[in-house]
């Protein structure tokens, strides 16, 4: 069978991405045609992925928005049998979601050259999960059509920053299994890449981004919380921002420093911070320092500047100040009101 059989059978592809600071434009760039302008990109999708399978190039559909993160379907299928193995994809720090929306057998699949033992039979619905870093090469025997659903590690790193969850380093899922959420977001995409209405709308941009936060959250095991869907912290860094915190009550750790251990800017960590606690981390940390020199005071005979040092004070002016203000006493006078 000759290659260039296959030229009719390749569909399109969708590409989500903008570039950092450029804001979305007003309408997606649409193309459908043979002799359109090509979706051009270094990742394993749309033309690249076909070119890996030795299909022809496939018209290319455009959607840019203000989110700086990359996200593509193509729409591979082949009345037909691949010829031949496909060439191996150069690693890349990036997986392959790949979606079969009708029956293939034999379907086969290796990792650098070596086989991967997985069962060879490719239901209507299944799932496929691939390893761009393995430099994957793939064959089917029989004729096939599948969505593949290309997520790098950094969409699915700023996907879990963005919602204030634990970051994913890996996607899991049963090879082969069967996977009916997909397969409806699959086919609610596949009617808007066929619809003039749907596809110059917001409305695959927005499915994109489903089918996104779908895969980070059952393939990547990112969990959101309730408190981060409001826009505070997550409880795993509400605990570790507040473990940081206290244990640098003197002020030896900057406010970068924590964000970056809660996976967050600094700007967003500390609106996050206000959001979960009522006040700033400053007060917070001030609350805090406070707290700990009314324990001293209390227990301890140490005088009020060595107090004040070690309770992240600069001076016992200082001390003096803020104690006031938050007690309204002196820490002289609060400490003597405790022996009456």
């Amino acid at each position: 069978m000759q290659m260039t059989s296959l030229r009719n059978d390749v569909s399109s592809v969708l590409v989500r991405h903008s570039s950092p600071g450029n804001r979305a434009s007003g309408h997606p760039v649409t193309s459908r045609s043979s002799g359109a302008a090509r979706v051009s990109g270094s990742g394993a999708y749309g033309p690249q992925m076909a070119a890996y399978l030795g299909l022809e190039d496939e018209p290319a559909f455009r959607v840019t928005t203000r989110q700086k993160r990359m996200l593509a379907v193509t729409r591979l299928r082949s009345g037909s049998a691949l010829p031949a193995r496909s060439r191996p994809t150069p690693p890349e720090k990036a997986f392959i979601v790949e979606l079969h929306l009708h029956n293939v057998f034999p379907a086969s699949l290796w990792y650098r050259g070596v086989p991967v033992n997985v069962d060879r039979n490719r239901q209507a619905g299944s799932v496929c999960v691939v390893n761009l870093e393995d430099e994957p090469s793939l064959h089917y025997g029989s004729a096939f059509d599948t969505l593949q659903f290309y997520v790098p590690h950094v969409s699915l790193r700023d996907f879990a920053d963005e919602n204030g969850a634990r970051r994913c380093e890996t996607l899991n899922w049963s090879f082969g299994k069967v996977d009916p959420i997909l397969m409806s977001l699959g086919n609610g995409i596949l009617q808007a890449m066929e619809s003039p209405v749907l596809s110059d709308s917001l409305y695959l941009d927005h499915a994109l981004s489903a089918v996104h936060a779908y895969i980070a959250c059952t393939y990547g095991g990112v969990k959101i919380e309730p408190n981060a869907l409001r826009g505070g912290l997550a409880r795993w860094q509400m605990q570790r921002a507040t473990e940081i915190l206290r244990a640098n009550l003197e002020g030896h750790v900057s406010l970068s420093h924590v964000a970056r251990d809660c996976k967050l800017s600094v700007s967003h960590f500390v609106r996050a911070f206000k959001r979960s606690f009522g006040q700033t981390p400053y007060r917070w940390l001030m609350e805090r320092r406070i707290e700990a020199a009314k324990d001293l005071l209390s227990n301890s005979h140490l005088p009020q500047a060595e107090i004040a040092l070690r309770c992240g004070f600069a001076d016992q002016a200082c001390f003096i100040r803020s104690f006031r203000c938050k007690v309204n006493s002196t820490p002289g006078e609060w400490r003597r009101s405790l022996g009456e």
